[in-house]
């Protein structure tokens, strides 16, 4: 593909994105008697968001230490380095398009820790999987609670279901089998641009090589059980984020309602949208409050707040570690992705 060809898909993938996040929001405002919704906008209990931006900052902690577990010889990377690219990663995802912060996450730690890109870029694969398995389990669970629930979540819960499944199968055939499966992807390169683009081939086996190393980064069975439940302890905060939130706004309903809203967000944000998950975060409220019988006003009212404190909390977090660091979020977007 020609960069001018590429440029052109990117461009019109944001465009669409935006297009997609445009439509709900108009869609769901609407749908709103906006007298109600500034009613119960008014309720917001503001002695809960020290708490919530505790939880928050906690569940960035939680990913670092739980990504250390999956790099080869993560033991020997810096904590605080883990958790400054996490934040700069998810900054770059809210300010940015077409979800560059999993590029650019890797891509400063390997600036700042000697951990090669395309290893750290594995792990963030590997990282996905575990998301993912945890999140069918939740969905499972949550779904086992209703007698029907949206067409939309249950397509994506399949996707996801699907899509981990199949990083598994990888992981696994990568642990048994690496070097069968360097040579294959080595003979398949080569086979399609050896001839006519030695140096560009070239180049691809060596990242294939260090992509499957990476892909190895739960190389023992200490570092698979702490992965696990590093997992279980980073969504079980996610759900606690969400109650919180709940509490927050004079509701004190089951935590099933947490795992609810939890599950429905990571659904919805899951699907194309604008910078941010602007659009399909305040979505995925709505599908889950309104489940249990609240107003789409309550869900979009919470839906703000929640999603304004966790983007405001990282970003500007993200712009200091950016500051301190002498970076610039659009040189590291622009750096990351050209490899």
């Amino acid at each position: 593909m020609s960069p001018k060809t590429n440029t052109r898909s990117r461009r019109m993938a944001v465009f669409l994105s935006i297009v997609i996040s445009v439509a709900i929001l108009i869609a769901l405002g609407l749908r709103l008697d906006w007298k109600i919704f500034v009613t119960e906008f008014g309720k917001v209990r503001w002695v809960y968001v020290p708490l919530l931006i505790g939880i928050t900052l906690l569940t960035f902690w939680i990913r670092a230490i739980r990504w250390r577990h999956l790099i080869p010889s993560g033991e020997n990377v810096s904590r605080i380095s883990l958790f400054e690219a996490t934040m700069v990663g998810f900054t770059a995802t809210f300010v940015l398009p077409l979800r560059v912060g999993e590029i650019v996450r890797p891509w400063v730690l390997s600036r700042w820790q000697p951990v090669k890109f395309s290893v750290g870029l594995a792990s963030v694969v590997i990282e996905r999987a575990f998301d993912a398995l945890t999140l069918i389990g939740l969905l499972g669970v949550t779904i086992s609670q209703f007698g029907s629930v949206p067409p939309l979540v249950s397509a994506g819960a399949k996707v996801m279901a699907i899509l981990a499944v199949a990083v598994l199968v990888v992981m696994i055939a990568a642990y048994l089998g690496s070097s069968q499966l360097i040579r294959l992807g080595e003979r398949m390169i080569v086979a399609l641009l050896g001839k006519k683009f030695p140096v560009l081939a070239k180049k691809l086996v060596d990242m294939v090589e260090d992509f499957l190393v990476g892909l190895r980064g739960i190389s023992s069975a200490r570092d698979l059980i702490w992965s696990v439940l590093w997992s279980v302890t980073l969504w079980a905060l996610l759900v606690a984020l969400y109650q919180v939130g709940l509490w927050s706004f004079g509701i004190t309903p089951s935590w099933w309602v947490g795992v609810t809203v939890c599950v429905m967000i990571a659904l919805t944000v899951a699907a194309p949208g604008a910078p941010g998950f602007v659009g399909t975060f305040q979505l995925g409220c709505v599908f889950a409050l309104t489940i249990f019988g609240h107003t789409e006003e309550l869900a979009v009212a919470y839906s703000i707040v929640l999603h304004a404190l966790q983007m405001i909390t990282v970003v500007v977090l993200g712009f200091l570690i950016l500051n301190r660091r002498g970076l610039h979020i659009a040189d590291v977007a622009k750096d990351a992705s050209s490899g």
